[in-house]
């Protein structure tokens, strides 16, 4: 039993193989395209897609959630020493946050700014993925036909099954 199992193990990437000659090769389009420039670089897909006033948008959200993650580590790292400083059982020792805070104080701002930082990383990862949707989704529009020459006409309608109705028609020409 155990032998088949190796057998089949062994021998399935050559059973399910498909031939090079069944695989076509599948050419990248807009959308894909767009997705990858944004996740190297973000806002370069907005800018592939011609919607150049979109990139200073991601910079900026990408740019602020950032700053604030900066922000919050650094306090958190500031807190974080003068706790150390504290518990160390040197009296030389003095933070710079001695005759301020408490111990106690200075253990729940340290937990407020992890958890401010934590938070700031969700949104630094929730910009960045944002930026990335936004590139592919337009990606599909990049083609799209917003030509000024479209109509709608309303009319009374009859058809066999009722008496009486209305029709909307609209056309693209």
């Amino acid at each position: 039993m155990r032998a088949i199992f190796i057998l089949l193990i062994l021998s399935g990437p050559i059973l399910w193989a498909q031939s090079d000659s069944a695989r076509a090769p599948r050419a990248w389009g807009q959308p894909e395209k767009a997705a990858v420039a944004s996740a190297l670089i973000p806002g370069a897909g907005q800018i592939l897609n011609k919607q150049i006033w979109k990139a200073p948008i991601a910079w900026g959200i990408m740019a602020g959630s950032g700053y604030y993650l900066y922000q919050n580590q650094r306090s958190y790292n500031r807190l974080t020493t003068a706790i150390d400083l504290r518990l160390d059982n040197d009296p030389l020792t003095v933070d710079e946050f001695d005759g301020q805070f408490s111990t106690n104080q200075l253990f729940s701002l340290q937990n407020d700014y992890r958890r401010r930082r934590d938070y700031a990383v969700l949104g630094v990862g929730a910009g960045y993925l944002f930026q990335v949707l936004d590139a592919y989704a337009a990606g599909h529009l990049v083609d799209f036909d917003v030509s000024p020459n479209l109509s709608a006409r309303f009319r009374p309608a009859f058809g066999p099954q009722t008496t009486f109705g209305a029709q909307l028609t609209l056309a693209w020409h």
